[in-house]
């Protein structure tokens, strides 16, 4: 189920780490996307896009990854 390597194109979500510390979890969502992979860096993380085109800053770690697949 969990992939390591994705390509350009392909959309993701991404796990949401800050839930997993709050008392009121069960109600809120474990994943945020999907985001659309736009490149891999040389440290093996992700540069991501929303669905609206607006790349993120940061590079997301792979491990915090999962693959979306459209309903």
């Amino acid at each position: 189920m969990f992939k390591n390597e994705y390509q350009p194109g392909e959309l993701v979500l991404v796990r949401n780490t800050q839930v997993e510390k709050e008392l009121d979890r069960k109600a809120k969502p474990c994943y945020n996307g999907p985001y659309e992979v736009v490149r891999r860096t040389k440290g093996g993380s992700y540069v991501l896009k929303e669905m609206d085109g607006s790349v993120s800053r940061r590079g997301i770690a792979a491990f915090r990854l999962l693959p979306y697949f459209n309903r």
